[in-house]
């Protein structure tokens, strides 16, 4: 009969180191679920700064070709009326649901802007 106890004393320790590794394999589990979530919230972090430094190329390409405008302008242009690149910014003004003096509108919401001292 002490065979059978200590088989049954056995069989209770497993028991218990099973119903512990449950625990900790739980415990795991939720730790591990919420490292799946904040690498996601990183991977979209990362593509939104991914967008925004592609859109920089675009920036750089605009503003570049905005002041292409200035290299046709001497230096003495620059010491009397110091000219400006082209505008980049179009604002939407109420005027502009009136018709031009042509008759036409330009695009739709876009305001018209000088050109600079030509």
């Amino acid at each position: 009969m002490s065979s059978l106890q200590s088989k049954i004393e056995q069989k209770r320790e497993e028991l218990e180191n099973l119903q512990e590794l449950k625990k900790f394999t739980e415990i795991l589990v939720k730790q591990l679920e919420q490292i799946e979530e904040k690498f996601a919230t990183m991977a979209d972090g990362a593509e939104s700064v991914s967008l925004v430094l592609s859109n920089w190329k675009n920036v750089m390409n605009s503003v570049s070709l905005a002041s292409l405008g200035l290299l046709k302008y001497s230096s003495k242009d620059f010491k009397e009326n110091v000219p400006l690149p082209e505008c980049l910014v179009r604002i939407k003004l109420d005027k502009d649901d009136e018709p031009d003096i042509e008759g036409d509108k330009e695009e739709s919401g876009v305001a018209k802007f000088p050109q600079g001292d030509k």
